[in-house]
């Protein structure tokens, strides 16, 4: 491979020798210590190749030897260049292509972002941009560890990321945050206690002595099941308490709809802006002068890919919506329908219990209508609380 990449450098022929003693050239070459290859003799004919220097020296001796040359095919750089000489432009556009390519490949044209699902991708971009990580930014400007370091802080729910400079290609892989198991000593000693008011209804205590009966009524703060269990020659033994207390509490929630309010409600008016982003640049290519008084941009971005790599060509869509601010009034029938479906929520996510019993009630002034709903709840309200033994 090195010896076929020296000879197309230096040049070299492919020849045809004819005459009554080819073979003679053979013998010339050999003496004369010059390289010949791909040697092919045949009757009256003889086909090889040299190097285009050599193969000047032999001519001359060829024909004192009654050998005739004829060159079948020249190949490598020298005749490369002898071929586009008069055009000029072509080997100094190679040359500024090449100085071209090297210069680019010192900026950012790709950042591909991987490992976002509950994150906003529009976050990390942003963040991403505000450290300088952008199309069009000059690579040895960006400090990879600098920008860890930001995002960790400035994002939420960010566990882990890194940022790779490959070639012209910003890859930046991201890692959410998990939530850690809660994990509790059963030797660290314990009592239950109550998280709310409430009527007992329910004691299944698995470790500890229970304090309390169903039918008795506790407050916030109170004890349920102890950790401490006398034994018969008067030494107390701590337990980890471990036990489910279900009670009856009281919950009580709000709701004020007002008889009239105003939104903005979007129409199927809009305006579409386009701009080509070549190499971190912006053109525009479409031209609105015309808006509305009321609006809502959402942007959109979409950018040429070849072989599954995102080129520094796209075009990027700002999309301008028309709002019109609209007066809605609300009459009883209707703060109904609101209320139920609020209730409905609220008890399908809110409570943490069963419900036991709800009663509603609706008052009206001057600008809104008030509900209130009283519920009782069938919850568990253990509450583990460590404590000391030397207390």
């Amino acid at each position: 491979m090195l010896v076929e990449l020296v000879r197309l450098l230096r040049g070299y022929v492919v020849f045809e020798a004819r005459g009554k003693f080819t073979e003679r050239l053979l013998n010339i070459t050999s003496q004369r210590g010059i390289a010949l290859w791909n040697a092919m003799p045949q009757p009256g004919v003889l086909t090889g190749a040299m190097s285009a220097s050599e193969y000047r020296r032999i001519r001359p001796v060829a024909a004192k030897a009654k050998v005739r040359l004829r060159i079948k095919q020249k190949r490598g750089f020298p005749f490369f260049v002898i071929k586009y000489k008069p055009r000029v432009g072509i080997p100094i556009g190679g040359v500024l292509g090449l100085a071209l390519m090297l210069f680019l490949s010192n900026f950012i044209w790709t950042v591909n972002i991987s490992g976002a699902e509950h994150i906003s991708n529009t976050e990390v971009v942003d963040a991403l941009e505000e450290n300088g990580v952008r199309i069009g930014a000059y690579k040895g400007s960006v400090d990879p560890a600098a920008v860890k370091r930001d995002l960790l802080l400035k994002i939420d729910g960010l566990g882990w990321m890194s940022l790779n400079l490959t070639g012209s290609t910003a890859q930046v892989e991201l890692k959410e945050m998990t939530d850690r198991p809660k994990t509790g000593s059963t030797l660290v000693p314990c009592n239950i206690k109550a998280a709310k008011d409430g009527v007992i209804t329910k004691v299944n205590a698995k470790t500890g002595t229970s304090v309390v009966k169903k039918g008795s009524g506790v407050t916030k703060g109170e004890l349920l099941v102890s950790g401490v269990v006398p034994s018969e020659n008067g030494i107390n033994s701590y337990l980890h308490a471990d036990a489910e207390v279900y009670a009856d509490v009281i919950s009580k929630l709000e709701i004020k709809i007002p008889k009239s309010h105003e939104y903005y409600f979007l129409t199927e008016n809009y305006i579409d802006r386009r701009r080509l982003c070549l190499f971190g640049v912006e053109l525009p290519f479409s031209a609105s002068f015309r808006s509305f008084e009321n609006s809502a941009f959402y942007q959109r971005s979409k950018s040429l890919c070849i072989n599954n790599t995102s080129l520094p060509l796209g075009i990027k869509t700002q999309t301008e919506c028309e709002a019109v601010l609209l007066d809605s009034s609300c009459d009883k029938a209707k703060a109904e329908k609101i209320c139920a479906n609020e209730l409905a929520i609220y008890e399908a996510f809110k409570t943490g219990g069963s419900i036991t019993d709800r009663k509603i009630k609706m008052t009206e002034d001057k600008n809104s209508f008030c509900f209130e709903a009283d519920y009782i709840l069938n919850e568990n309200i253990a509450q583990s609380v460590d404590f000391s033994v030397t207390e």
